[in-house]
């Protein structure tokens, strides 16, 4: 399967680059967009018995510039570059950076980006920036309900997209090491590949459905990943699928996935799925959106996590919008971590969240 999703990207790219002589009228210009969030949040929460005593309030920002840029060359090709830089750092100050080529054939992708089952996916709508039921992306209480598969997460990898045809397109990735993200960790292009650990040699592929129907959106989203884990029998995979849904000013939806064998262990499992509503008039939006996680491993009790959001925004003025709410966690944990709170965890959140 892989050696088939390789030959056929192979292909593709030569008979494009070998159409027609290229050359470029203009040489990539440079333009910088990107996000800031902001929020203050009160924490109230129920942790066992023996816990330490926690800050119960805390500022926390998220925010990314990207440096974006493409041009077209005479051929039709259309050769574009992405870098986006972390305004915080965390594991790298880098967090994507890509060079994509495009044509009629659809898109290729080479670099360090999420994996094409990952952004294909459809899920329940948050109501608010920032915070959701359904990423990995921010988790005042550290728990991190999700049905997007990231298996690979930000890996260098090969990325293709297909033109959508009646609606539908198909999407797949190769990720040769699932642990290298070039500028993550050390990670460069000045040593030899890393010996074998973790997910290697892993593949994604997805496809995805949008159309609408009078005052009807509709997307439809499957997707699958599976890789090699070192030193186990077993290979890990992934499965999900998705549904989004606009009418009227409302957009319902829901999320499934499960991981199947995590870290190569035979029958440990995890399941995640998510639901959720949201309205938006004008300027105004609020809704509400639930997830679940089970992990069930190869031994022992299985464990339950839960998240509702409920909340609200207002747009002040072109990409600049305040929102507020809570976030309501609650799992199986009997004791807590540094990182990971147990029990049931109330965070007050408000915020405001600058596009640019």
């Amino acid at each position: 399967m892989k050696k088939a999703i390789l030959g056929t990207t192979a292909l593709v790219a030569v008979g494009a680059f070998a159409a027609a002589p290229a050359s470029a009228a203009d040489k990539i210009q440079l333009g910088v967009g990107g996000y800031m969030q902001s929020t203050y949040f009160y924490q109230d929460g129920d942790e066992p018995a023996g816990t330490p005593s926690r800050i119960s309030d805390r500022v926390t920002q998220e925010g990314e510039i990207h440096f974006t840029g493409e041009t077209t060359l005479d051929n039709g090709l259309r050769f574009g570059v992405n870098v986006q830089l972390e305004a915080y750092e965390a594991t790298d100050q880098i967090d994507e950076t890509y060079i994509f080529v495009e044509g009629s054939f659809g898109r290729i992708l080479l670099g360090s980006e999420n994996s094409a089952s990952y952004l294909m996916h459809y899920t329940s709508p948050s109501p608010v920036p920032m915070f959701s039921a359904d990423s990995n992306n921010v988790a005042p209480s550290g728990q991190a309900n999700t049905t997007y598969n990231n298996m690979f997460s930000d890996a260098d990898k090969i990325t293709y997209f297909s033109p959508r045809f009646a609606g539908f397109q198909f999407g797949a990735s190769y990720v040769p090491d699932g642990n290298a993200e070039t500028g993550s960790s050390g990670n460069t292009q000045f040593q030899a590949p890393a010996f074998e650990a973790g997910l290697d040699r892993g593949y994604s592929v997805a496809v995805n459905y949008v159309n609408k129907f009078g005052g009807v959106d509709v997307g439809v989203s499957a997707g699958y990943e599976q890789a090699e884990v070192a030193a186990a029998s077993e290979d890990q995979s992934a499965y999900s699928l998705g549904a989004s849904v606009g009418v009227a000013g409302f957009t319902v939806g829901a999320g499934y996935a499960i991981d199947k064998d995590l870290a190569g262990v035979s029958d440990s499992d995890r399941k995640a799925w998510s639901a959720g509503v949201k309205y938006g008039m004008g300027p105004w939006a609020v809704g509400v959106q639930y997830s679940k996680t089970t992990d069930e491993p190869a031994a022992g009790a299985d464990l339950d996590a839960t998240t509702w959001i409920i909340g609200g925004q207002y747009a002040l003025g072109p990409g600049i919008t305040v929102f507020g709410g809570v976030e309501i966690d609650d799992n199986d944990l009997t004791a807590s971590t540094a990182t990971r709170m147990a029990g049931k965890t109330n965070t007050f959140f408000v915020g405001t969240a600058v596009n640019f």
